[in-house]
């Protein structure tokens, strides 16, 4: 509409030009005779003279045109923009009018545009060799992760627990104003490495081990969601610390109703934040625990109730993500699975099944003394109960060596670190001795034993 009244002013003006040039002697007369340019102005707009009567922007422009241009040649000049204005006028009245053509206006011109810009790009976007990520700005140190069964999670460096003596109550390590600060699992680690963290739905996530938010002793954490995109529903039930995903390698689970399975670990090297699913659960089913294995392993599974079974890791056929599994165990009403581990044959002489029971009882097995069987039996007599105390069950199954440590945590929080080698080796039948004090009367239990070798503290530089 700009464009159309533009062009319709101009035409306007070089009509009155061309009036005035056509009676160009009476014109110059006009303006000679004028004692000023007003009352020249006002004769050319005189109505009393029919072949001018020009209006106020024709006047004005027949007043500034030089004697110069009063030739035919400018006449010709102005006959031939008129004809090109009244085309131009035509056209811009006609993309005013019809969509249709503004469509091929619109066609023509981005084709012109393509033509004359449409090159393949002539640079590049790389990534620069070296470039910095979030974790090479964060040192690789070692640290405690604790998650507690109200969902929530926190971090804190291994430092933060000196050295204590068996037996003793050990100090805080979160706080335990309510239930649901009480530990569900407790676990060490590179800050580097990557948490695979399963859930008791069979689901799975994974996580940078610095992007889990540090905390104090006695700080609760942060809710679990704020991290992962976990469910209200679920909780996490295990986490295992992988530094790479090797295609040699096995991730194999156990749930609480005796079910185990392995899937390559490959399987998971896409694994985010976001969940994959990596097992399917039979009806009031949940799952524990997830470890790395070869074929060359073994798998050392115990119940709660203190019977345990030994079988090669290269019986379980390899399965998808989604499957369910198969009986590890023969389990008896009332018993469930109370810890799974997995055995390098290679130092089994070198190994101990450190048995720990909810009531603070624990000992050291040696794993020879376990034999391998088929999967699926009802297995052998791992620890018994001490037939004085308060009903007792088994808490913890762990494989250990003589040089690591553990941390002893309870429903209340409590934390106690221990040498290994400070706990008795005795046989398969015995009842072991007091590893940790438990208030058993106000309802505390041993609820987790995490493992920390002597090299945690070694910077991974070093």
């Amino acid at each position: 509409a700009f464009q159309l009244e533009k062009v319709a002013s101009r035409a306007h003006i070089v009509d009155g030009l061309l009036l005035a040039l056509e009676s160009v002697d009476r014109v110059i007369e006009m303006i000679r005779s004028a004692p000023d340019q007003t009352e020249a102005r006002a004769c050319l707009m005189s109505s009393d003279d029919e072949q001018l009567n020009l209006s106020l922007d024709q006047a004005n422009a027949v007043l500034k045109l030089q004697l110069g241009q009063l030739t035919r040649l400018n006449k010709d000049k102005l006959t031939e923009e008129k004809t090109t204005l009244e085309e131009s006028r035509s056209k811009l009245q006609d993309l005013l009018d019809n969509d249709t053509t503004v469509r091929n206006v619109m066609i023509e011109e981005f084709g012109e545009m393509k033509k004359k810009y449409g090159i393949p790009r002539r640079t590049k976007i790389e990534i620069e060799e070296g470039e910095l990520q979030d974790m090479d700005l964060v040192r690789n140190s070692r640290s405690v992760i604790i998650v507690t069964r109200g969902n929530y999670i926190k971090r804190m460096p291994l430092q933060t627990f000196e050295n204590q003596g068996r037996g003793t109550r050990g100090k805080k390590g979160t706080s335990d104003s309510s239930s649901d600060n009480s530990v569900a699992h407790c676990f060490t680690c590179n800050d580097h490495d990557t948490l695979l963290m399963t859930t008791q739905n069979g689901i799975a996530y994974g996580l940078r081990a610095f992007q889990v938010p540090t905390g104090s002793r006695t700080a609760k954490g942060v809710p679990i969601p704020s991290v992962l995109p976990l469910r209200a529903d679920d909780v996490i039930t295990t986490v295992l610390p992988i530094a790479k995903f090797s295609k040699d390698e096995f991730c194999v689970v156990a749930t609480q109703n005796g079910y185990v399975k392995k899937t390559p670990l490959n399987a998971f090297e896409k694994l985010t934040s976001r969940g994959l699913v990596i097992a399917n659960l039979g009806e009031g089913d949940s799952l524990k625990w997830c470890q790395k294995c070869t074929d060359g392993d073994d798998i050392l599974i115990g119940s709660s109730k203190g019977m345990a079974t030994r079988f090669e890791a290269s019986n379980l056929r390899p399965t998808g993500r989604t499957s369910r599994g198969v009986r590890a165990m023969k389990l008896k009403a009332g018993d469930t699975l109370a810890g799974m581990n997995v055995l390098d044959n290679a130092k089994d002489s070198e190994e101990y099944l450190l048995a720990v029971t909810a009531n603070g009882y624990g000992k050291r097995i040696k794993t020879g003394e376990f034999k391998s069987h088929n999967r699926g039996g009802s297995g052998v007599i791992a620890i018994k109960f001490k037939s004085a105390s308060v009903e007792d069950d088994v808490s913890c199954f762990r494989i250990v060596n003589d040089d690591d440590e553990v941390l002893v945590i309870t429903d209340h929080g409590i934390i106690v670190r221990q040498k290994v080698n400070a706990i008795p080796s005795q046989g398969r039948t015995a009842t072991g001795v007091m590893v940790q004090k438990v208030d058993v009367d106000s309802g505390d239990r041993i609820s987790a034993v995490s493992i920390v070798p002597t090299y945690e503290e070694r910077d991974e530089s070093s």
